[in-house]
């Protein structure tokens, strides 16, 4: 309708669900029809880009451009202290696994529980940041697997809560999986944690591929491979040097790659193309 009225080259921003969403008008309206008038769109990752040719929108009006974040505002300078006030518990001799964000199916933060934490040392406590729809499958998964004294469910948190778990937990995962219908367009919470010197496993899967770039912010995993990740998270957590550098070593890729001023220009560069 912008397009229509205006007369003017409309540039549109894609997700990903955007163009999966399960709905049968929706899908004939905005997917089969209004979204082909238009002249460019941004793509948040290249997963997003094939699923957009394979609606039949041609290559030549589709570029990727990934997701920007804010390189400071999650960056600051917490203490271990704090993340035990939240926990309540004492974390002497422990590991602090971090995953944030909306428990969706694909997120694999349930199949996590259930194949890799009864695999991982006693001294790993694994905090899920967030809420959704398979809260309900996750509470059965960790009840079923007896790990309610390993995993901290915390539902959504302030931003302050937020800002302590990204700079006192020791690594993020984002362990994906694959659902039929749903997907990962970009995943803007592992960018998040790396640009708080966070290291970052997540799942080679999707936008997760775009996001994370093996070996300089972070490691990619064999998504639903159980021992390779519960062989990648005991290489990182039995290594604090190692950890302390690479975090170091992720925010500096983020900072240079992902930072709004750095992803700015390029959505203005595409614009007045």
């Amino acid at each position: 309708a912008v397009k229509i009225i205006n007369r003017k080259p409309a540039v549109c921003v894609l997700h990903g669900l955007d163009l999966t969403y399960k709905n049968f008008i929706y899908q004939k309206l905005w997917v089969d029809f209004f979204i082909k008038k238009l002249d460019k769109f941004i793509c948040v990752g290249q997963e997003t880009i094939r699923v957009a040719k394979k609606k039949g929108i041609p290559d030549e009006k589709l570029v990727f451009i990934p997701n920007g974040v804010d390189t400071e505002k999650y960056f600051k300078h917490c203490k271990k202290s704090e993340l035990e006030k939240i926990l309540d518990i004492k974390l002497e001799d422990k590991k602090v696994i971090l995953t944030s964000g909306r428990l969706a199916k694909r997120k694999g933060v349930a199949w996590f529980c259930e194949h890799v934490m009864p695999n991982l040392s006693e001294n790993y406590t694994y905090i899920v940041a967030g809420d959704g729809a398979d809260r309900k499958n996750l509470e059965e998964v960790i009840k079923n697997k007896n790990l309610s004294k390993r995993i901290k469910m915390l539902g959504y948190v302030t931003d302050e809560v937020r800002n302590i778990l990204f700079n006192t937990c020791d690594i993020f995962v984002q362990p994906n999986i694959k659902v039929p219908g749903d997907m990962e367009g970009f995943g803007i919470s592992v960018i998040e944690a790396a640009s708080c010197q966070l290291p970052v496993i997540a799942a080679n899967l999707e936008g997760l591929k775009d996001a994370i770039k093996n070996g300089e912010n972070g490691f990619l995993v064999e998504s639903e491979n159980a021992s390779t990740w519960v062989e990648k998270i005991n290489e990182l957590l039995e290594n604090n040097d190692f950890i302390k550098s690479f975090g170091e070593k992720a925010r500096q890729y983020v900072v240079e790659n992902y930072s709004w001023e750095k992803i700015s220009k390029k959505y203005l560069e595409e614009i007045k193309k």
